[in-house]
């Protein structure tokens, strides 16, 4: 599949070696530093991979380091797995608790990543504290991939998220995006800088009403045009809307601290979850995706339905980040 950019609707790029790339860059840390041709050489090579287009084995003798000081399932799975696809071997350890980078060792994250990078060839970190990837990439003499820090930023799913809709959506321009449940989490925050290239009609917000939308991300849509509307009920985003990114309904315990006097009821209310019921009453052909957990946002019984798109983003997202990895260790 070849991608046009939005920047310039004009330009058809034809093939993975007739586009240009951005000004070379070291590390993944931020969805901000990325550009639409970075965007677009991603998901083509990510395409390349799925094909069979290029060969996978290009990092024989390779070793990436997995450093999660936070819980994790399809990243860290999905970072392995596409490190091993690529021929590289993986080191890290099950317990990031055990490190002597913790709060009752106290070794700094930025000796950490020093110590790292010299046993290493990449570093795909996630950490509570935002802004640790960053810190981490100042001391490394390797790569570093920001695989979620605190709140902040989550890059390489955001990669994986447009992708995703491309795939399912043909394109994002002229498309209504809207984001169902807590709009505070890192995947957020960096998916709407990747929407800047895009061009989507305007971008939708069912948030609770508890939690406000984060400054950064109303600046973001203003900055580059994109027009915002906040709905109050799910069913809205599922008539009026092409896709629909859903995240859980209270993300406090990764997100930003909770609302002042806000207690999480643990469950998602009525007007904020998806059901088949709901698809089938309204006659929806919105796509669904969710960067995954789900806990009750997205019932089970959506997961037969055309609509849904979530495990097929799984799918995708080991071609991404095998072209995440692909491009970080054999441009630098």
């Amino acid at each position: 599949m070849a991608y046009v950019s939005v920047a310039s609707p004009a330009l058809v790029q034809s093939s993975r070696r007739e586009r240009t790339r951005s000004a070379r860059f070291k590390h993944l840390l931020s969805a901000r530093d990325l550009t639409i041709d970075d965007v677009d050489d991603f998901c083509q090579t990510a395409d390349d991979f799925e094909a069979g287009l290029v060969p996978r084995q290009q990092l024989i003798g390779r070793t990436v380091a997995l450093l999660f000081f936070q819980s994790s399932t399809r990243t860290r799975l999905g970072f392995e797995s596409a490190a091993v696809a690529l021929g590289a071997q993986c080191i890290g350890m099950e317990d990031m608790s055990a490190s002597r980078t913790n709060a009752s060792i106290g070794e700094s994250i930025e000796d950490c990543a020093a110590v790292v990078s010299r046993l290493a060839d990449a570093i795909v970190v996630r950490h509570h504290e935002c802004s640790a990837a960053a810190r981490m990439a100042a001391t490394s003499i390797v790569p570093v991939i920001n695989a979620g820090d605190g709140w902040n930023e989550h890059p390489s799913q955001a990669l994986i998220d447009i992708h995703a809709m491309r795939r399912g959506l043909g394109t994002l321009r002229g498309k209504s995006i809207a984001f169902g449940g807590d709009p505070r989490g890192r995947v957020v925050r960096s998916l709407v800088q990747l929407l800047r290239f895009e061009g989507p009609r305007e971008v939708v917000f069912c948030p609770p009403a508890h939690y406000e939308l984060p400054n950064d991300i109303v600046s973001a849509l203003a900055e580059h045009q994109i027009r915002l509307r906040i709905i109050t009920d799910i069913d809205t985003a599922l008539v009026e809307c092409d896709a629909v990114m859903m995240a859980p309904y209270d993300m406090s315990a990764i997100g930003e601290p909770p609302a002042s006097g806000y207690v999480s009821p643990h469950y998602t209310p009525r007007q904020f979850a998806v059901t088949a019921e709901k698809i089938g009453r309204l006659g929806s052909k919105a796509l669904l995706y969710h960067p995954l957990p789900r806990f009750d946002e997205i019932d089970p019984s959506c997961d037969s339905l055309p609509n849904a798109m979530y495990f097929e983003q799984v799918r995708l997202s080991k071609f991404m980040r095998m072209a995440v990895l692909h491009r970080l260790l054999t441009s630098n």
